[in-house]
């Protein structure tokens, strides 16, 4: 009855230093439990039912997202991009098809501040939101551009790479981290796209409240309970997280990669896997579209940078540097530029805020205007 105790006293006090941990943001993962402030997730709209994983539903209803620094909704257009635009119906092709993550959908902002609306204003032509949320990397975003994007009307490309996650989105080797969601994976020497056994096509984003409630799986629903209910939950993320970023040196010695992620990876097959799709996506535009490489630092990476860490040399940005020349793209790496910084981003979520969004344009007009 003692270990009983003590286990109960353990859980207690876990969940306490996670509740006050979380509220102090001492941990990489602060969220409140969804029972308490998750009311809208912004799921409801996606599906990961085509051959590129994460997508929207066609013509979906608003779905609501709120988190405590925003409060917005999603609305997809015709062929599920979000947009008020239907791309269908669009018989000009002076449009610029956007690709990326969540940062070009836009996650967290109004559709009206994301870059893509507002590309129209200032650039005279229609932007085409083509991002996606939902741990989308380049092997989905060159499936998305030979199977969708290829078929609406345009005659500019704008790339996102976010080297956060794009490099491991899609690595086979982190196939577990996503249990059974249908999504491809590169995975051998020759990259080959492979997706999980027991995958299979979810009218349903897998995370949404929906197929939570639907799934039978035991773990799932411990898993969904955690999340729901505790805090604790923060904590295990984040010594998760900070695990996989162990690696062994000289037989047992264990040291922290704190820098060996995002701009600074130096995973050499998940770089070589993620660039090996970058082109092939460039090898599906047409030659005389005008293309543009648009490089993502976190507000982490710019900390990082700020105190001297180097990224230059490594393989990653020697790779899509030479994808630029190769493919006549131009290359813009806003960790470059002095006006981005720690207030492109929300105070409780990673992704760009308003003024992200419009820094991030008003550079890519700059040089656009020489």
């Amino acid at each position: 009855m003692i270990w009983i105790s003590r286990g109960v006293i353990f859980i207690l006090l876990f969940e306490l230093f996670s509740f006050f941990a979380s509220k102090l943001e001492l941990l990489l993962f602060n969220d409140s439990p969804g029972a308490y402030s998750r009311i809208y997730i912004g799921n409801e709209w996606r599906t990961e039912k085509d051959p590129w994983g994460a997508w929207h539903k066609l013509n979906s209803k608003a779905d609501r997202h709120q988190k405590s620094c925003f409060d917005i909704t999603y609305k997809s257009n015709d062929v599920g991009a979000r947009d008020s635009t239907n791309y269908l119906s669009l018989s000009d092709n002076n449009n610029v098809a956007i690709i990326g993550d969540s940062f070009a959908e836009g996650y967290g902002v109004d559709n009206k501040d994301t870059f893509s609306y507002k590309l129209k204003e200032s650039y005279g032509k229609q932007g085409l939101n083509f991002g996606a949320s939902g741990n989308f990397g380049p092997t989905q975003e060159y499936l998305l551009y030979k199977l969708l994007i290829a078929k609406i009307p345009h005659n500019e490309v704008i790339y996102f790479l976010l080297p956060s996650n794009d490099f491991v989105d899609n690595d086979v080797n982190n196939i577990h981290s996503f249990g059974n969601r249908y999504r491809p994976y590169f995975s051998g020497n020759d990259y080959k796209i492979v997706y999980p056994e027991k995958a299979a096509p979810a009218e349903w984003f897998p995370s949404s409240e929906v197929e939570e409630l639907n799934n039978d799986s035991f773990n799932q629903k411990i898993k969904t309970a955690l999340v729901d209910y505790t805090w604790s939950v923060n904590t295990i993320r984040t010594a998760i997280h900070l695990s996989k970023n162990f690696k062994s040196q000289s037989g047992s010695k264990l040291i922290i990669r704190d820098t060996d992620f995002s701009y600074f990876t130096s995973d050499e097959y998940s770089v070589n896997g993620a660039m090996h799709y970058v082109e092939k996506l460039f090898l599906e535009i047409p030659k005389n579209y005008q293309k543009t490489i648009i490089i993502i630092p976190t507000n982490h990476d710019l900390k990082y940078i700020e105190n001297g860490q180097k990224y230059m040399h490594l393989a990653w940005y020697e790779k899509i540097n030479k994808i630029a020349k190769n493919y006549d793209a131009r290359l813009i790496d806003l960790a470059t530029y002095k006006n981005y910084d720690k207030t492109m981003f929300f105070p409780c979520d990673n992704h760009w805020n308003k003024k992200g969004n419009e820094t991030a344009l008003e550079i890519f007009l700059s040089l656009s205007a020489k």
